[in-house]
């Protein structure tokens, strides 16, 4: 899939998040010490954090509808959805919503992936349905 916005580009803390996101799979950072999950900004707990793969699956915790481009790369493409999605495992995780359907606070979303020509892959959330 391919969506409207600018190139992302990976560092070195990030590389894996998008490394697994161009092989279209999610991972987060999961403490090895406790087995807490954590969003992919998270780089400390009480043991070495590891990559972990995840469900791919969450619920919508909240939502936006932007109506005016934060980027002109974003232009043609509004309005566009944002949700932070509570994920299976528990971390919240901002993306930009892909589809038609109306959010609500508990819908069930599945992570795709956004294959841009330039930059990294991403993360996206489709809407399942009620």
């Amino acid at each position: 899939m391919t969506t409207p916005g600018p190139p992302i580009d990976a560092d070195a803390a990030t590389a894996p998040f998008f490394a697994a996101a161009a092989r279209d799979v999610l991972v987060v950072p999961r403490c090895s010490g406790c087995g807490e999950w954590y969003p992919p900004d998270v780089t400390a707990c009480c043991g070495p954090l590891r990559w972990a793969v995840t469900a791919g699956r969450g619920i919508v915790v909240t939502w936006a509808v932007v109506h005016a481009a934060p980027h002109p790369a974003f232009a043609g493409a509004l309005p566009l959805q944002t949700a932070i999605v509570e994920l299976t495992e528990g971390p919240w995780l901002q993306v930009r919503l892909t589809g038609t359907d109306e959010p609500a606070a508990g819908s069930p979303v599945r992570i795709t992936f956004a294959h841009p020509a330039e930059g990294a892959s991403y993360p996206v959330g489709t809407l399942e349905g009620p």
